[in-house]
């Protein structure tokens, strides 16, 4: 992807259900590695009547997508399990996947195709999420509890299932569904977020930051970084931070 990435935070109405939006004009790049987030992506491809836009489901491993050069891309970043608000499929059903847009969305993209090459794109964005948000409001559920307690300090999956309110069969059947993997899987994969974040940052051995983010030890994370990024975590801190990579 270009070097002239832009990174935004959306409207702070729609921070509970949008992560970000990214936006990368005139791409110089021919393919883009895409690692396990659990997140399900709107991007926009090309400008104006060319202009394509595609829903990008979660990955369970390592991906390489195609880019086109000289292209115009503009992502929104959904947080796992929110997509629900804004697609008409299920995130159980873009796993590993991605498909044209035209058909899944719930709301309507107006003219952002045309505003891709110089247009305000993330006002556009804004308010084209608000007004859909205000005509469909959003249902609460008690699952968005228990996917931020495995994302933000690894609750068992069995406590998150409790947060649920419901049996664990049940959390399970609905997680998968709405996030695009099952709760154990999610737990791995947010884990491997939280300590791809702190390699860069941290100050501890990577023996010691294994065993602060509970790996049984060092080798036990290294699995874990193959297995969800192709690399070692010495690799891995090494290597430029990707677009598509949650934030």
């Amino acid at each position: 992807m270009s070097s002239d990435l832009i990174v935004a935070l959306p409207a702070p109405a729609l921070r509970p259900y949008v992560s970000h939006y990214w936006l990368s004009r005139h791409n110089r790049e021919d393919r883009q590695a895409v690692l396990p987030d659990a997140a399900v992506d709107l991007v926009l491809v090309g400008a104006g009547a060319s202009a394509q836009a595609w829903v990008y489901g979660t990955t369970t491993a390592p991906q390489f997508v195609a880019l086109e050069h000289g292209a115009h891309y503009l992502g929104v970043r959904f947080h796992p399990g929110q997509s629900r608000h804004f697609l008409r499929a299920a995130a159980a059903e873009l796993t590993d996947t991605h498909e044209p847009a035209r058909g899944l969305l719930a709301f309507d993209l107006q003219d952002l195709p045309e505003q891709l090459v110089a247009g305000p794109v993330f006002a556009q964005l804004d308010a084209a999420l608000l007004r859909y948000l205000q005509a469909c409001p959003p249902i609460p559920s008690s699952l968005d509890a228990a996917i931020r307690s495995l994302t933000i300090t690894g609750t068992p999956v069995v406590q998150a299932a409790r947060v649920y309110g419901k049996s664990l069969r049940q959390f399970e059947r609905q997680f998968q569904l709405d996030v695009g993997v099952g709760p154990k899987l999610y737990a791995r994969i947010a884990r491997f977020q939280r300590a791809a974040r702190r390699l860069t940052d941290s100050t501890l051995t990577l023996a010691e930051l294994a065993a602060d983010l509970g790996y049984s030890d060092q080798s036990h994370m290294s699995h874990e970084f193959r297995r969800f990024a192709g690399l070692s975590p010495a690799a891995y801190a090494r290597r430029p931070v990707d677009f598509l990579q949650d934030r």
